[in-house]
């Protein structure tokens, strides 16, 4: 089906089919129904964009930035339901309004990552190596005892798997305190291990459970 053929298609069947971008027998039909759902709805965007960066004291370049993240925003979560928007007079009008209210969301974001920038590159990809830790300035009894812990970690993993180490390690390696972990990188994870991800973060504790119980018998074993 071409993008062209929908064109006349209401806005509810647009989203309708928007959310069967994930079935790959229906995965075209999607993205030529978002195409079509952005050309309905970008000039009122851009021009809400604008107003919102403008009282801000942004130029249009953020604008045209803000406007693309609200559309990708809907793609990766089309839920707009009219029932919850029934004070709009069409779904046209109630379509743009929470268009609005994503845009306004985005745009606290765009403030957030100024004043703390994103430290992924978007490269980041699953990793099975343990983070290693610099020993250059530790004593000889320091390097003997990273590289027990170390040794236990890796048995610790290894009764429980290859998906369980591939969660651990990618977490232990791109995880930051205070930062979600990027997006492309857990949807990475959930494709590459064919898991859920409530199924990734249940085998993530497991890992972290198996690795303290490991760590927590030798500290008790050897005075640690």
């Amino acid at each position: 089906m071409s993008w062209k053929e929908l064109e006349n298609e209401s806005t509810e069947t647009l989203i309708e089919y928007i959310r069967w971008r994930r079935d790959p027998q229906w995965t075209s039909t999607a993205q030529d129904a978002f195409r079509v759902f952005c050309f309905r709805f970008q000039k009122d965007l851009a021009f809400k964009c604008r107003i919102i960066c403008r009282n801000q004291h942004y130029d249009h370049d953020i604008a045209d930035n803000l406007a693309q993240r609200t559309f990708e925003r809907f793609w990766k979560y089309p839920s707009f339901d009219f029932n919850k928007r029934k004070t709009a007079k069409d779904v046209d009008t109630a379509v743009n309004l929470y268009l609005y209210g994503i845009a306004q969301k985005q745009l606290y974001n765009l403030l957030d990552e100024e004043d703390n920038p994103n430290p992924y590159t978007g490269d980041e990809e699953p990793t099975e190596q343990l983070v290693q830790v610099d020993t250059t300035n530790m004593t000889v009894e320091q390097r003997k005892i990273v590289r027990e812990k170390y040794e236990l970690i890796n048995n610790a993993l290894d009764r429980l798997g290859p998906k369980h180490r591939v969660i651990y390690c990618t977490y232990a390696f791109y995880q930051r305190k205070g930062v979600k972990m990027p997006r492309h990188l857990t949807e990475k994870l959930r494709t590459n291990l064919e898991l859920t991800q409530a199924t990734i973060q249940f085998y993530k504790k497991q890992a972290t459970d198996k690795i303290e119980e490991y760590i927590n018998i030798y500290d008790l074993k050897y005075g640690k």
